[in-house]
């Protein structure tokens, strides 16, 4: 890997979705429901470490 390529876990790449939709939302660009629904999504479907499936 060069020096300038960052590898990113699942855990950061979750962290700045949901700033995003949180910033879409704010904006008035989601509504309520699509950023809960969002928000919902992306925590199911993003595995990160804290959430192992056995």
């Amino acid at each position: 890997m060069e020096d300038n390529e960052k590898k990113y876990d699942n855990k950061y790449l979750l962290e700045r979705q949901l700033e995003m939709i949180k910033i879409f939302y704010e904006r008035k660009l989601l509504t309520k429901e699509q950023y809960e629904f969002e928000v919902q999504t992306l925590t199911t479907k993003i595995k990160t470490e804290d959430k192992k499936d056995f």
